[in-house]
């Protein structure tokens, strides 16, 4: 096997920390993905010239990457005043634009964070952190008298920034 696969990241372990909204030891998570980044290229390619055995060496100007990043991370519905849920909600609302019923506040409101994945070990191996982001989606679960697991919601969190650190 070779050696970048002695410790596999596993999918099961990490933690999505918010600042001031899911951070510390009562922040839970079900799930969350990371977000694909799609490059910016800026004036297409150019032929810049040509080498040994007639290999054209292309110039491709990059600007940075597509518009902004967003992931969705779900947790479960709680009524705990203190849960991740109830967190996430609030923040939620006080991004939401005051003409939906929310407070108007997005701008006040932007916070950073990071997603940390941990190997088997439990020893950090990969972090993305991200900055200025806001929940601009919420969804949850269909309520259903034969649904059998608890009610999850989904939020869709949009940042500006978003790299991995490790």
């Amino acid at each position: 096997m070779p050696s970048e696969l002695n410790k596999p990241i596993a999918p099961s372990s990490f933690y999505l920390e918010i600042s001031g909204v899911a951070d510390g030891e009562k922040s839970v998570f079900k799930s969350v993905n990371i977000p694909d980044y799609s490059p910016k290229v800026q004036g297409g390619q150019q032929a810049v010239g040509t080498t040994k055995g007639g290999k054209t060496v292309w110039q491709v100007n990059s600007a940075g990457f597509e518009g902004l990043f967003s992931f969705d991370c779900i947790c479960i519905a709680s009524g705990d005043g203190d849960s991740t849920s109830m967190n996430m909600y609030k923040w939620f609302e006080q991004c939401l634009p005051s003409s939906s019923g929310g407070k108007g506040k997005w701008a006040d409101n932007q916070k950073e964070g990071s997603i940390t994945a941990y190997n088997t070990d439990g020893e950090e191996v990969a972090k993305w952190q991200f900055s200025e982001a806001w929940p601009s989606k919420y969804k949850c679960a269909d309520l259903d008298v034969t649904a059998d697991s608890y009610i999850e919601e989904t939020y869709t969190i949009t940042c500006e920034k978003f790299n991995r650190t490790k």
